[in-house]
């Protein structure tokens, strides 16, 4: 009897003790879930089998805003970025330039201006493993490309922004709520109209199939058919497209120019080994590197095919074109060109560069320093998806090593 007794006031004792640390628990916070809650948890025996398991997170997570901002002055040269990064956008508003970003891991967008260190998370929808994301010219959206797990294939979303509206329930709210549609699958490359009103794309096969369609993939119109399948496109002003065929050292490449509205094909400059080419916003002239140990680097009339060497080496895609009325462009110069068969140890990653920005007067055949970036940053910073603001006042830049933006103030 005194057995029986005992081990009822030791049942009883737990649970008033269960009962005690439920109701004396840590408040739920408004909008919390409590998903998953096991009363095993508060007894001394230990959690569930499950109890390290999460809830499922849904495309909007209920995480507030993250804003990272202190009082130190800008610098001249930093790293905006904390996580690598899948696409940016450089814009203005007013006096001040703005970068929209998308980080590679989560497809969260951040944002950075020019006047301030602060950085702002505008957005927590996930969309994970982002490959690359093409941004319209004024931040409002952008082309998200993921691979299908397990496969080659390319699935492209349209990822629009649109301004939270504000709640006097949800203190958590981002700036901004997505949007998201689906664009055909098996996108290879993609380029966005000047204007931002309409998109460039092909899915190859047997052949290319090359269409335009609204950004988000609607009014989608099939305009040519190609028995090429390695293109790499750029829409430079009104109906035409700049079209280069894929470069390596192992093969000649040719630029040609295509007109989505007559459906006239043409080439234009002449054919170089290892070609990498960079258009002018009006397609009038083109830069042109060559495959080599050390890449040479051209500027090439796309009227007549005339062309001039310059005075540095580096590739094409490493430079951005200035407005100005004397052809000049920025470039990322290696300060060290490393030893292979160019571009392709460069895509591949086999080398990387340290690079340093210069300014280049083609019509004037003048250099001059821009910055070091070495010694601005302290790191090795192999550019690319280099990008210039609409006033030239910043440019941004990727780490090629790391993934990681970067965003330079131009002082001349």
């Amino acid at each position: 009897m005194t057995k029986k007794i005992l081990l009822i006031i030791g049942i009883l004792a737990v649970i008033g003790v269960a009962v005690f640390l439920i109701f004396n628990s840590k408040p739920q916070a408004e909008g919390e879930s409590r998903v998953g809650f096991s009363i095993r948890d508060y007894l001394p025996f230990g959690g569930s089998e499950d109890s390290g398991a999460t809830a499922p997170v849904s495309n909007e997570e209920k995480e507030g805003p993250t804003v990272v901002s202190t009082n130190q002055p800008v610098p001249r040269l930093r790293k905006i970025s904390s996580e690598p990064v899948a696409g940016a956008i450089i814009f203005n508003m007013s006096s001040t330039s703005l970068v929209r970003f998308v980080e590679k891991g989560t497809g969260n967008v951040y944002e950075a201006k020019s006047d301030t260190v602060a950085i702002q998370r505008l957005t927590n929808t996930t969309i994970p493993k982002i490959i690359r994301a093409l941004w319209l010219p004024d931040g409002s959206a952008f082309l998200a490309q993921t691979l299908i797990p397990e496969s080659e294939i390319i699935e492209t979303n349209f990822v629009k922004l649109s301004k939270s509206i504000a709640s006097t329930t949800d203190e958590t709210l981002t700036p901004f709520s997505t949007t998201i549609g689906k664009l055909p699958t098996g996108i290879k490359e993609i380029t966005i109209k000047p204007d931002g009103s309409k998109i460039f794309y092909y899915i190859a096969g047997g052949l290319s199939k090359w269409f335009i369609s609204n950004p988000d993939g609607t009014n989608s119109s099939q305009i040519m058919t190609h028995p090429l399948t390695e293109w790499v496109p750029k829409w430079v002003s009104g109906n035409i497209v700049i079209m280069q065929t894929k470069g390596s050292s192992e093969s000649i490449g040719y630029i040609y120019s295509f007109d989505v509205s007559s459906k006239v094909f043409k080439k234009i400059g002449f054919g170089v080994s290892g070609i990498s080419s960079n258009p002018n916003a009006d397609g009038s002239l083109n830069l042109i590197s060559s495959g080599s140990p050390s890449p040479d680097l051209f500027v090439v009339s796309n009227k007549n095919a005339s062309s001039t060497k310059t005075m540095v080496s580096t590739l094409a895609e490493k430079c951005v074109w200035l407005k100005e009325k004397s052809p000049s462009i920025y470039c990322a110069i290696p300060n060290q060109m490393p030893g292979g068969n160019y571009p392709d140890v460069w895509y591949k990653g086999l080398i990387s560069t340290e690079d340093f920005i210069e300014k280049i007067d083609l019509g004037n055949a003048m250099l001059s320093d821009v910055a070091d970036l070495s010694s601005l940053s302290d790191q090795k910073i192999d550019v690319v998806d280099m990008s210039i603001s609409p006033d030239e006042t910043h440019l941004i830049f990727r780490n090629k090593i790391d993934g990681y933006l970067w965003m330079l103030r131009i002082e001349e």
